[in-house]
């Protein structure tokens, strides 16, 4: 299934609860790979299968700008 961009593609992510918004502050430096690796590894479910939730950080420290 193709999408028009990345914010189609993480809308309907969004609407099917497959997505967890993390709006604290997360360092990219190792923070942001252990709290990936952690979601990964989540048992699977009947609703979105093995593995966790896709994961949109919102505040990565030092990122310039929020995004729009």
């Amino acid at each position: 299934m193709a999408y028009k961009d990345l914010r189609e593609w993480i809308a309907r992510l969004d609407h099917a609860g497959e997505l967890t918004n993390i709006s604290q502050p997360v360092s990219p430096y190792l923070e942001m790979a252990e709290i990936a690796d952690r979601a990964a590894k989540l048992p699977a479910t009947s609703k979105r299968g093995p593995g966790g939730p896709a994961l949109l950080f919102e505040n990565v420290t030092g990122h310039p700008a929020p995004p729009s």
